[in-house]
């Protein structure tokens, strides 16, 4: 999978892909990154990428056309596979290219980021993540997308509130995804028996999980854990995090 950013404020994305299991997934050759400053789109000596928005309402706006054409450049580059349409005259296959790629805009939304989206997007060659900044972007930047990239684009928000920027919650985004990718995670087991599980209908919480020592401040490890008896400790396992979902069943 290669992850496109668009985003004036690309350097703060340098920890992120430097650390952990997303640099060693690069190493691995599972997953790339690359940017794309949309000021490099804005023309004059300053690159102004925003401004102020019609109407007398308070704060900057991002520009529509300098984040466009990121986002185009991006698709431009992209290698195409071929669409087979339906068959002409003679039984030739008529048809064309199509692009495998979604584009994201990061952005308040009635549609909530979910592991069930996320599982919906680890099997993407490309996502175009569109970071805002300010008080947004210009709507016809969302219009456009819209119209030319209908089945491609989506504006997905991570929650009801309100962060500085698109640029972390990409990040959270990113790292929901990418940990689905086989390989991104070593152990298998740790993508299929995981809170907000898609077979479970996303309604499940895991269970209470332990490390060594056995005890730390008059906490103790439950004897059952330590038993070695695997079916007793399955059957523990599946009591509490069935006692866990009834409390949220319970809480509505």
């Amino acid at each position: 999978m290669h992850i496109h950013i668009v985003s004036i404020f690309p350097d703060i994305f340098k920890s992120f892909i430097e650390t952990s299991l997303i640099k060693k997934a690069q190493e691995k050759k599972i997953i790339s990154f690359s940017f794309v400053n949309p000021r490099e789109f804005c023309p004059g000596k300053h690159q102004q990428v925003d401004d102020t928005i019609y109407g007398w309402w308070a704060g900057l706006l991002m520009k529509a056309q300098p984040a466009i054409e990121a986002v185009e450049s991006i698709i431009k580059k992209l290698k195409t596979k071929k669409n087979k349409g339906p068959l002409e005259k003679g039984g030739k296959q008529k048809g064309g290219f199509e692009k495998d790629f979604k584009i994201i805009l990061l952005s308040p939304s009635k549609d909530i980021f979910t592991q069930k989206i996320a599982h919906s997007l680890n099997k993407e060659k490309h996502i175009i993540f569109v970071c805002t900044r300010y008080e947004g972007i210009d709507y016809r930047f969302e219009q456009y997308m819209k119209k030319k990239y209908p089945k491609q684009f989506q504006k997905i928000s991570i929650g009801q509130f309100i962060t500085l920027g698109g640029e972390v919650p990409a990040m959270i985004m990113i790292e929901a995804i990418t940990r689905l990718i086989p390989w991104v995670i070593k152990e298998e087991a740790s993508r299929q028996d995981e809170s907000y599980n898609i077979k479970t209908n996303m309604t499940n919480i895991e269970y209470p999980q332990y490390t060594k020592p056995e005890e730390v401040l008059g906490m103790k490890v439950p004897k059952i854990l330590i038993s070695g008896h695997h079916k007793n400790i399955d059957e523990r396992r599946a009591k509490k995090t069935k006692k866990l979902k009834n409390k949220k069943t319970d809480s509505k």
